[in-house]
């Protein structure tokens, strides 16, 4: 008679849901860094992250700063996933085409491809610099499914508070 098992084979759902609260917590972590209106969070689970608002693409073409700021947020996921060697789970705004509302010329449509990889990059360093905190988040992602504005701000608060004092 064959023994059974008494441990279950592992699965990659552990490691798909590691992968998704790190992407999702990457996010979250950016858009509380810009606390825009566009970026001014209400929850963050699993499926996204939900905003308060959605970007005005009239305020996106007047406002520079304000464009790259919600395209850099809407890039975190997928560097995110680069950073941390997984694949990148659904995405939530599309920073292509939030990019493209908010240039106005036709010489800057020709340069959306270099512009956004500029962005990339400059999302990739902000979360290299900030990791701790994505993994807070995604900790608390992991443990309770669903964190709102105030538990993002204040989970942050407390990793950056660890490193200021093992830093100190």
């Amino acid at each position: 008679m064959p023994i059974p098992h008494l441990h279950p084979t592992p699965t990659a759902a552990p490691q798909d849901r590691h992968a998704a609260s790190l992407q999702r917590a990457a996010e979250a972590y950016l858009a509380h860094t810009h606390p825009r209106t566009p970026l001014r969070l209400d929850r963050v689970t699993f499926s996204g992250v939900v905003y308060r608002a959605v970007p005005d693409p009239a305020a996106l073409r007047l406002n520079r700063a304000l464009a790259e700021e919600v395209v850099l947020v809407a890039l975190a996921g997928e560097e995110a996933a680069v950073l941390s060697g997984t694949t990148a789970v659904a995405a939530g705004r599309d920073a292509r085409m939030l990019l493209a509302c908010a240039l106005t010329d036709p010489d800057e449509q020709d340069t959306l491809d270099a512009y956004l990889a500029v962005l990339r990059g400059r999302a990739r360093a902000r979360l290299r610099c900030a990791w701790s905190e994505v993994e807070v988040l995604a900790a608390g992602l992991r443990e309770h499914g669903e964190l709102d504005a105030a538990q993002v701000a204040h989970r942050v608060a407390c990793a950056q508070g660890i490193r200021a004092s093992l830093l100190n």
